[in-house]
């Protein structure tokens, strides 16, 4: 990696790591994690008390639509998998694929019930111990990831009021992509850069997928137009930096509400549309454990016949 940008990246992470905030909520993550989830059971029990209607939304939202965000999740995953390929190969270290898969689930799952995103910690662990892949480049490498992530997201937030400056922020974006390898002297790593950066806008694309079946879902006669299911997908997605309760519970709700005025959707939809989605989640997370749990069974049976 470059020699002048891993140095830039390291006193960003200890700046942000050691400022005051960050410090608190490392001291109290526990504290805040239980006085969220539970503000976020009061306020979802008190409204849906008050407006019944939004569980016969909830309880009809077909087959279809739950096989469809199951499959939309399925390709986020997938997407996942090769952004992960992208930065191990950017750190050139290598991985076999069947255990690359197997890695990103089980870290999925820790991920979503684990607080301040657990699941790329596990994943750092894993690679050091298998591969030799140091902790720290990782880190680098998934840093660019969330920039990629982040600075997508940030530009589609106001596609739905202000498109001028989501299209600005994307060119901004993209220009920050040509500068970042342009440090890289090597053709072979500027390629994986620009893999993470591709499969990051294509991640979002599936997570666009996925709001839109979910909100046709629990009001087919809404029609909310692309932009502001892109806009209301960009504050869910932008909410998952500050994941301090498992899946972010709460915390997307809140960003979803401050985030109205861009997105225009009611507050009974993102009700609707949060407990749908941790359903359907919860779901696929389960079938992921015990499809990759039987794998492994197999692979172990399989060998001890062998020996």
């Amino acid at each position: 990696m470059s020699q002048t940008f891993l140095p830039k990246l390291t006193t960003l992470a200890q700046t942000v790591s050691r400022s005051p905030l960050v410090r608190l909520v490392r001291r109290h993550k526990r504290l805040l994690a239980s006085l969220i989830i539970l503000a976020f059971f009061v306020f979802i029990g008190y409204y849906l008390i008050a407006n019944p209607q939004i569980i016969q939304n909830i309880l009809h939202i077909g087959y279809a639509n739950t096989v469809s965000i199951i499959g939309g999740y399925t390709a986020v995953l997938l997407t996942n998998v090769g952004i992960m390929y992208a930065t191990i190969r950017l750190c050139k270290k290598k991985l076999p694929i069947k255990s690359g898969v197997l890695l990103m689930i089980y870290s999925s799952v820790i991920n979503f019930f684990g607080p301040l995103q657990s699941g790329p910690g596990v994943r750092a662990v894993y690679l050091k111990a298998k591969t030799g892949l140091r902790i720290r480049d990782f880190t680098y490498a998934m840093l660019f990831y969330y920039f990629s992530f982040a600075a997508l997201n940030t530009s589609l937030l106001f596609v739905n009021t202000m498109p001028w400056l989501s299209l600005l922020g994307i060119i901004l974006a993209i220009a920050m992509l040509a500068a970042g390898t342009y440090k890289f002297a090597s053709s072979f790593l500027k390629k994986y850069i620009i893999y993470i950066f591709a499969l990051s806008a294509i991640q979002i694309v599936f997570l666009i997928g996925i709001y839109a079946v979910e909100l046709g879902a629990v009001n087919p006669a809404a029609h909310y137009s692309l932009a502001q299911i892109a806009a209301f997908t960009a504050s869910a997605n932008l909410s998952l930096f500050v994941s301090l309760t498992p899946g972010a519970i709460g915390i997307r709700e809140a960003f979803l509400i401050f985030s109205q005025s861009l997105h225009h959707i009611p507050l009974s939809a993102i009700v609707a549309v949060g407990i749908i989605d941790r359903a359907i989640y919860v779901v696929f997370l389960a079938l992921l454990f015990v499809l990759s749990s039987s794998l492994h069974l197999r692979d172990m049976f399989i060998g001890k016949q062998k020996l």
